[in-house]
């Protein structure tokens, strides 16, 4: 695939996983970067993600950690010909989120023809590690 190939490759990503109607676009997920076997999101913390406590829930920092490695995980499949989906994830809960923006950073560490695992760190706005993550994926033929 050659660079314009992968920019447009990239964009379809971007765009499948910031649409407003998909469970991303309901919690208000939108993916920033893209790079082979990475990817950056957002998340804008408002009220809606709150626990009882008054912190962003842990399903909401789980959800954004699974979204980025899967997001990642797209720049390296061909979504054309290949399906993936979560088939195990474990997340490190280390700091509350109670506003600002919430940072994901995730990369895949390991792709074999029908595993691979991904990480991924959450972040709150000042920087702050808020969560890690592990996911495993499944990866079969379309």
């Amino acid at each position: 695939m050659d660079a314009e190939e992968k920019e447009a490759y990239y964009q379809e990503i971007i765009e499948r996983r910031s649409n407003p109607s998909t469970y991303y676009g309901h919690l208000g997920m939108h993916v920033k970067e893209l790079g082979e076997g990475t990817s950056r999101m957002e998340m804008s913390v408002d009220n809606r993600l709150f626990n009882a406590g008054g912190v962003v829930h842990g399903g909401a920092l789980a959800s954004i950690a699974d979204a980025a490695i899967a997001a990642a995980l797209s720049t390296i499949v061909d979504l054309n010909k290949e399906k993936m989906f979560t088939v195990e994830m474990k997340v490190n809960y280390m700091a509350p989120i109670r506003d600002g923006e919430i940072v994901t950073e995730a990369k895949i560490i390991q792709r074999g023809k029908s595993v691979a695992v991904g990480e991924s760190n959450v972040y709150d706005s000042d920087g702050r590690l808020a969560a890690k993550a592990i996911a495993t994926y499944m990866i079969k033929e379309r």
